[in-house]
C-alpha cells in the first residue's frame, strides 16, 4: 500500500542501502504470474517504498510494475510473461539503493492462446496479437470466498474443472470483519486464484459484496485509492475477469464508483482484462460509460436479456440460477438464456445441474458457438444460427418444430439435454422450410441442424469471423407512428414510490410477427446520474421503482419501453413522469 514515509526514515534510507536480498522467480510459463521477492529491513505495511520494475519482453514490449508489502520485511513485485524467451528488467525508485538495478528471468513456451478478450460483438476469444481462438464461457459463481479454506477451494475447482467449467465468479470481500487490507487476507486468496489458474479456470472477481459495502468499508477517495492500488498489484497478474462489486443497484453511489475502479484498472492493471459488474438485474446500462467489456445478468426473465442482445454490443453473461426450483428448472433457464445469447455464469444448486452444463459445454463446444445469433424464423422453438451453416434450436414444450432454413443439405440431429444422447435424423433435409418432431414428448429437446462438412473445412481456410459483411447491431425502430405499439398506462404525469403504479402497453394493429411480443421497462432520474434500471417487464404489470434511483425527491423519471416482436424487430417509445415519494 501508499503510505507516508517519515522525514527520518528517509535519511537512513539515503544514507544505507535497504536492500538486502532479492528472489527472482524460477523459469515461468507464460501467462503465469511470476514473483520477484525482496528483503528489505527497515521498510514495512506502514511506509512507503517506492519501487516499480520496467519489463521488456523478448520483442521489447514493456510494462510496468509497482512493489507492494508482502508482510514483515517482504516486498514483491508480481508480473506475468506473455512471450516465451528472456524478460529483462530494470528497478526504478526515488531510494538510490533500488534505482537502476537490472535483472532477467526466463518465459517457458506453453500452449496458453493468449489473453481473454471481447470479440465478434458478442462472443469470447484468447487474443494474442492477431490469432484468436474462441473461448466458450461455462462459469460457476460460488458464494463464501474468503471463508473458504484451500482443501475446500481445491476440492471445488477439481470437481468443477472435470465438469469443463473455466470459469469460477467469487467475491474477494463479502462482509465486514475481514482484515481485507493484509497480506495474508490477500495471500489466501492468490494460494486459491493460482490453484484455479492451474487448472484452465478463468477466476471471475467481484472487489465488493453489495449494499454499499465498499463504501463503507472504505469511505473516503483516498481509502479507495489506496486499496485498489495494493490490490490490483498483487491480483492483476492472474487470469481473471473483474466483476466490479455485487449487486451494483443497491449502491447509491454504483455508476461513481465503478468508474473510479475503471480507472484503477486502466493504471494498474497492464493485461487489459475483460470488466463488468456484479447485478441484479442487467449491468447494460453501462455500456456507455467507456470501461464495461462484457454484460452480466443476474435473471431467469428471458425478455431483458433477448432484447438487450439485440440493441447493445458486448458478450453476455447470466446468473440465471436463483431461484431455480430443481435441476430441471435450472436446465430449462441455461438453454432460454443460451436462446437469448448468452453464456451462463451461474449459482449451481446440485450436482445434477452441474453435469447438465457439462452436457451443455461438450455439445456448444463442437459448433461454431463464437459465431451464433439469435434466430427467430422458427415456431415452437428458440434458436441461434449461422445461416446455411449451423442451427441449434431449443424445443422446451416438445413437439412439431419449424424452422426457416437456407435451402441446402444438412445434417440433422436430436440432443437430449438431460444425459447428452444424440439422436441423428437419417434423412438429410434439403427444404427451405423444415418441421421435425422430437424422439419423444416427455421432456425438452435440443434440435442441431448443421452442415458438418461445410464447419470442417471452415476451421482450415475461414477466417474467425465468416459473415459478410460482419454482424451489426439493427438499427432501433423509435419513430412513434411506425412503432405497433403504445403505453396506455401509467396515463397520468406522476408517479409515487408510495402508491403501486400499474402500467400496460396496447398493440395498434395485428400481426404474426406481433403475436409474441417480449418487453422490457426500464426508469432514469437523468440528473441523478445514476443510470437506468429495469422496473418492468412484459406488456402489463406493476412497475418497481427502487427509492434510490434518484438522490432528491421529486425527480424527473424518465420511463423507455423498449418492445421487440417475434422476428427479433425492436422499437423503443419513451414518456416522462414526476416522481415522488
Amino acid at each position: 500500500m501508499r503510505f507516508r514515509l517519515p522525514a527520518a526514515l528517509l535519511a537512513f534510507a539515503a544514507a544505507i542501502p535497504m536492500l538486502r536480498a532479492q528472489t527472482v522467480c524460477p523459469p515461468t510459463p507464460r501467462y503465469s504470474p511470476c514473483d520477484i521477492v525482496f528483503d528489505v529491513p527497515g521498510a514495512s505495511g506502514d511506509q512507503t517504498l517506492n519501487l516499480q520494475a520496467e519489463f521488456r519482453s523478448p520483442h521489447h514490449d514493456t510494462a510496468l510494475v509497482r512493489a507492494v508489502w508482502d508482510g514483515g520485511a517482504r516486498w514483491l513485485i508480481r508480473f506475468t510473461p506473455t512471450e516465451a524467451g528472456e524478460y529483462t528488467y530494470r528497478l526504478t525508485s526515488s531510494q538510490t539503493a533500488f534505482s537502476g538495478k537490472e535483472g532477467k528471468f526466463t518465459s517457458l513456451p506453453n500452449e496458453k492462446a493468449g489473453w481473454l478478450r471481447a470479440v465478434n460483438h458478442h462472443h469470447f476469444a484468447w487474443v494474442e496479437g492477431n490469432a484468436l481462438t474462441p473461448h466458450l464461457w461455462m462459469g460457476a459463481v460460488v458464494p463464501g470466498f474468503p471463508q473458504m479454506n484451500l482443501t475446500q477451494w481445491k476440492t471445488l475447482i477439481d470437481t468443477r474443472a472435470a465438469q469443463h467449467f473455466n470459469h469460477i465468479g467469487v467475491t474477494l470481500v463479502d462482509g465486514a470483519g475481514l482484515n481485507f487490507k493484509a497480506p495474508e487476507f490477500f495471500r489466501a486468496a492468490e494460494e486459491k486464484l493460482r490453484y484455479a489458474n492451474d487448472h484452465g479456470i478463468i477466476v471471475d472477481l467481484a472487489f465488493f459484496g453489495g449494499d454499499s459495502l465498499a463504501n463503507r468499508l472504505l469511505p473516503t477517495h483516498a481509502d479507495r485509492e489506496q486499496w485498489f492500488t495494493y490490490a490490483l498489484s498483487r491480483l492483476a497478474a492472474f487470469d481473471i475477469t473483474w466483476q466490479g462489486i455485487e449487486a451494483w443497484e443497491t449502491d447509491d453511489n454504483a455508476r461513481e464508483l465503478l468508474k473510479e475502479i475503471a480507472g484503477y484498472l486502466t493504471s494498474l492493471d497492464p493485461y487489459k482484462h475483460p470488466q463488468s459488474t456484479r447485478t441484479n438485474a442487467t449491468s447494460a446500462p453501462f455500456a456507455d460509460d467507456g470501461w464495461l467489456r462484457y454484460r452480466s445478468y443476474q435473471t431467469s426473465d428471458d425478455q431483458i436479456g433477448s432484447i438487450e442482445q439485440q440493441t447493445y454490443q458486448y458478450p453476455a453473461v447470466n446468473n440465471f440460477g436463483p431461484g431455480a426450483r430443481d435441476a430441471d428448472d435450472f436446465r430449462h433457464r441455461l438453454w432460454r438464456a443460451t436462446a437469448n445469447g448468452q453464456y451462463p455464469a451461474t449459482t449451481i444448486p446440485n450436482e445434477d445441474a452441474a453435469n447438465q452444463m457439462k452436457v451443455w459445454y461438450d455439445f456448444m463446444a463442437g459448433n461454431r458457438h463464437w459465431e451464433l445469433e439469435p434466430f427467430f424464423d422458427v415456431e415452437n422453438g428458440r434458436g441461434l444460427a449461422l445461416d446455411a451453416v449451423e442451427y441449434v434450436v431449443y424445443v422446451e414444450k416438445p413437439g412439431p418444430v419449424t424452422v426457416n432454413v437456407e435451402k441446402q443439405g444438412y445434417d440433422v440431429e436430436w440432443l437430449n439435454p438431460i444425459n447428452g444422447e444424440r439422436l441423428k435424423v437419417k434423412q438429410k433435409e434439403k427444404g427451405e422450410v423444415v418441421t421435425f418432431t422430437p424422439p419423444d414428448l416427455a421432456h425438452d429437446w435440443v434440435l442441431h441442424i448443421s452442415k458438418e462438412g461445410r464447419k470442417a473445412s471452415m476451421l482450415k481456410s475461414v477466417k474467425f469471423d465468416s459473415r459478410e459483411p460482419p454482424l451489426a447491431l439493427q438499427q432501433v425502430e423509435g419513430n412513434p407512428e411506425k412503432v405497433p405499439f403504445e403505453i396506455v398506462e401509467p396515463a397520468g404525469d406522476t408517479l409515487s414510490l408510495g402508491q403501486a403504479a400499474m402500467f400496460g402497453v396496447k398493440l395498434k394493429r395485428q400481426s404474426k410477427a406481433l403475436q409474441n411480443m417480449s418487453y422490457e421497462w426500464t426508469g432514469e432520474v437523468t440528473a441523478g446520474e445514476r443510470s437506468y434500471r429495469v422496473i418492468g417487464t412484459g406488456a402489463s404489470g406493476t412497475f418497481t421503482i427502487p427509492a434510490n434511483i434518484a438522490p432528491i425527491y421529486p425527480a424527473a423519471l424518465h420511463v423507455k419501453l423498449v418492445g421487440m416482436n417475434g422476428l427479433g424487430k425492436v422499437y423503443i417509445l419513451d414518456r416522462n413522469y414526476t416522481l415522488t415519494r
